[in-house]
C-alpha cells in the first residue's frame, strides 16, 4: 500500500478547516440574530406568535394579556389587533410588556429618533 502524499493530507486538513469555519460562523450568526430579536422592543409590525417565539413564552399567555382567545394561526400585526379592538397600539404593547415581565422576560425601552431612550 502506498502512503498518502503530503499534498493530499494538506488538502484534506485545509478542507476540514474551511468546513469547520463555515459551521461555526453559521452558528455564531444564528445566535447573534436570536439575541438581536430577544432584545428588540415590541413594535407594531410584530405578531403575537412572533413575540412569543422570540421571548420563549407561550403565545396563549400573550393573547390572554391583550384580551383575545389564543389562536394557532393568528399572524396579524399588533397595529391591526389594536385597530380592531379600538385601542391605541401603545396600550396593546404595554399589556404585552406586562405579560412578559410577569413571565420573567424583560426588554429595553424603545429608542427615540434622537438615539436616546425616552
Amino acid at each position: 500500500m502506498q502512503r498518502p502524499s503530503r499534498l493530499l493530507i494538506l488538502a484534506v486538513a485545509f478542507s476540514v478547516a474551511i468546513a469547520g469555519t463555515f459551521v461555526f460562523a453559521f452558528r455564531a450568526g444564528r445566535h447573534a440574530r436570536r439575541l438581536h430579536f430577544e432584545n428588540e422592543p415590541i413594535r407594531s409590525w410584530m405578531s403575537v406568535p412572533f413575540i412569543a417565539h422570540t421571548h420563549h413564552v407561550p403565545s396563549a399567555v400573550l393573547f390572554q394579556a391583550i384580551g383575545l382567545e389564543p389562536q394557532q394561526r393568528d399572524r396579524r400585526p399588533l397595529r391591526v389587533i389594536a385597530r380592531q379592538q379600538h385601542r391605541p397600539v401603545e396600550d396593546v404593547v404595554r399589556d404585552l410588556e406586562r405579560a412578559l415581565a410577569s413571565a420573567g422576560h424583560t426588554h429595553p425601552a424603545p429608542e427615540s429618533p434622537g438615539g436616546k431612550a425616552p
